[in-house]
């Protein structure tokens, strides 16, 4: 009887050490007030202030046809404020969500007027999750339209209603 319970906590105990639960972060770009609208708002000291894990997601609220996000090949395109082989620019719907899907850098700005030159723009590091299997090609949302390139998953999903945030 001894073994039989033994054998039983084991089998138990193996299986509660490799469940994986996730529990992603949904990060509003802004936070509150004016979201993605606030081109007076330091979004670099924004983003310093937070810690980014595999399937974490930022979503970006702003008003439609004045902003949009682009995410940034690399830290010189970035700096330089350049389209020129974005991994993503979105359209300028007033809503937009991106899932940081494997680890590593990722650079956002705004590619609509002088926003990126203004300093509308912020880079973050997408640190492991211990939490998330590193199936590349999972995809564990409900949207439609997905590209993966680099570090993000950019979900492209018709504007979000911000009545539900």
């Amino acid at each position: 009887m001894a073994n039989k319970n033994l054998c039983i906590f084991i089998i138990v105990a193996t299986i509660a050490a490799q469940a994986t639960w996730i529990q992603a972060t949904d990060h509003l770009v802004g936070d509150e007030n004016l979201g993605w609208n606030n081109d007076k708002k330091n979004f670099q000291a924004w983003a310093d202030g937070k810690e980014f894990l595999q399937m974490d997601t930022l979503t970006f609220y702003y008003t439609a046809g004045t902003r949009n996000v682009v995410v940034a090949k690399d830290k010189a395109a970035f700096d330089q404020c350049s389209t020129e082989g974005a991994l993503w620019i979105s359209p300028a719907c007033g809503g937009n969500r991106l899932t940081c899907w494997t680890p590593g850098p990722a650079y956002v700005f705004s590619g609509m007027n002088q926003d990126c030159q203004n300093g509308m723009k912020f880079f973050f590091d997408v640190k492991p999750s211990p939490a998330v299997l590193n199936k590349i090609g999972v995809n564990l949302t409900q949207h439609t339209t997905t590209q993966h390139r680099g570090s993000v998953r950019v979900y492209d999903p018709t504007p979000i209603d911000r009545s539900l945030a």
